[in-house]
C-alpha cells in the first residue's frame, strides 16, 4: 500500500484539519499578549504536515518524559553532568521538535521514535 498523503492522513485520522488544528493549539503554549482567537487562527493556518508533526512531537515527549520541562531537565543533565540553569532556561523557549532533535544528539530518543 502507498503511503498516505498528510491530507489523507488528516482526513482519515481526525475528519478535517479544523479538528486537528483544536488539538494542537491546545498542545501550545500561546505567546503572552496573543489573543486566543487570533493565537487559534494562526495555527490553523499551518500545513497539514506540520500540524502532524506538532501533534506526534506532543505525544513523544508525554509518553517519553512526562513534560516539556522534564525533557529540558534530561537534555541539560545529559549534556552538562553538575548541571546548567543558563542552559536549562535558553531552551525552554525551544519547540518541542526542536527539542528532540537536541534529544536525538543526546542519545535521549531514538532516531526510530522520531518518524
Amino acid at each position: 500500500m502507498a503511503k498516505q498523503s498528510p491530507l489523507q492522513r488528516v482526513k482519515a485520522e481526525f475528519g478535517s484539519k479544523a479538528e486537528l488544528a483544536k488539538k494542537v493549539a491546545a498542545l501550545l503554549d500561546r505567546p503572552e499578549g496573543e489573543e486566543a482567537a487570533a493565537f487559534e487562527k494562526r495555527v490553523s493556518n499551518l500545513s497539514n504536515t506540520k500540524l502532524l508533526r506538532l501533534l506526534e512531537a506532543n505525544k513523544l515527549v508525554q509518553s517519553k518524559f512526562g513534560s516539556k520541562d522534564k525533557l529540558v531537565d534530561a537534555i541539560v543533565r545529559a549534556r552538562f553532568s553538575g548541571g546548567n540553569v543558563d542552559y536549562g532556561k535558553k531552551i525552554s523557549g525551544f519547540t518541542l521538535p526542536k527539542l528532540l532533535d537536541l534529544a536525538r544528539q543526546h542519545d535521549l530518543v531514538r532516531p526510530s521514535e522520531l518518524r
